[in-house]
C-alpha cells in the first residue's frame, strides 16, 4: 500500500504549477513555490543554451510549470511562459510579437501591417556597432538633432531648407578674395 501512496504522490509531483519564489542570476537558478511547497534551487528553461545562447532571467511572481522527473520537486526544472494576474498578457491580437520589458521598454512586430517598433522609456538609449558598415535601405527621417563625428557623405545633394546644396545660388559675388552672399 505505501508503494502504491508513493507511486501516487510521485505521479501527482511530475507536472506542478507555482509562482518563482527567488532567483539567483549568478547561478541561472530559481526557487518556485507551489502550494505550501518551496523548491530547492531548480534550473530554468531557456530556449538556447548551446552556441546561440539567451538570456532572459525569470521575475519573482511569475508563474510557472515544475516538471519533476519521477515526481521529484527538488529535481525539477522551471518551465517558464504562463501569463498570470501578476503578469498578464501583452496583447489581444494574433499579429503582434511583442516583447515588454521590466523598465517599460517594447520592442513589437506586427505581422499585419508590417511594422517593427521598439520604444524606449524617458532617458533610454540605443546603439547599433558594426565595424563592417551599417546599410539603411528606404526613406529616413530624424525627428531630432543629429551629430556626425566623421565625413558625412552625400552622393547626390543635400538640401536645407528646400535651399539645394550643389544647385543654390550666391547673390552679390565680386571676384577675388570677397566673400559671397548668401544663397538664393
Amino acid at each position: 500500500m505505501d508503494s502504491l501512496n508513493e507511486s501516487q504522490r510521485r505521479i501527482s509531483n511530475a507536472f506542478r504549477i507555482g509562482t518563482i519564489s527567488a532567483v539567483d542570476h549568478g547561478a541561472g537558478m530559481c526557487r518556485v513555490r507551489t502550494d505550501d511547497n518551496e523548491t530547492n534551487w531548480l534550473p530554468w528553461f531557456t530556449p538556447r543554451a548551446g552556441k546561440v545562447i539567451e538570456w532572459s532571467a525569470p521575475s519573482v511572481g511569475e508563474q510557472v510549470m515544475v516538471l519533476c522527473p519521477e515526481g521529484v520537486m527538488n529535481g525539477g526544472v522551471a518551465l517558464r511562459g504562463i501569463y498570470s494576474d501578476a503578469f498578464p498578457a501583452p496583447a489581444a491580437s494574433e499579429s503582434l510579437h511583442i516583447t515588454r520589458h521590466g523598465d517599460g521598454a517594447v520592442i513589437s512586430y506586427d505581422t499585419q501591417s508590417h511594422a517593427l517598433t521598439a520604444t524606449l522609456p524617458a532617458g533610454g538609449t540605443a546603439a547599433l556597432t558594426a565595424d563592417g558598415g551599417i546599410t539603411l535601405n528606404g526613406p529616413l527621417t530624424v525627428n531630432g538633432s543629429v551629430t556626425v563625428s566623421e565625413t558625412l557623405e552625400a552622393k547626390v545633394d543635400v538640401v536645407a531648407a528646400g535651399k539645394s546644396f550643389i544647385g543654390h545660388a550666391h547673390l552679390a559675388v565680386t571676384a577675388g578674395s570677397s566673400v559671397s552672399g548668401p544663397p538664393a
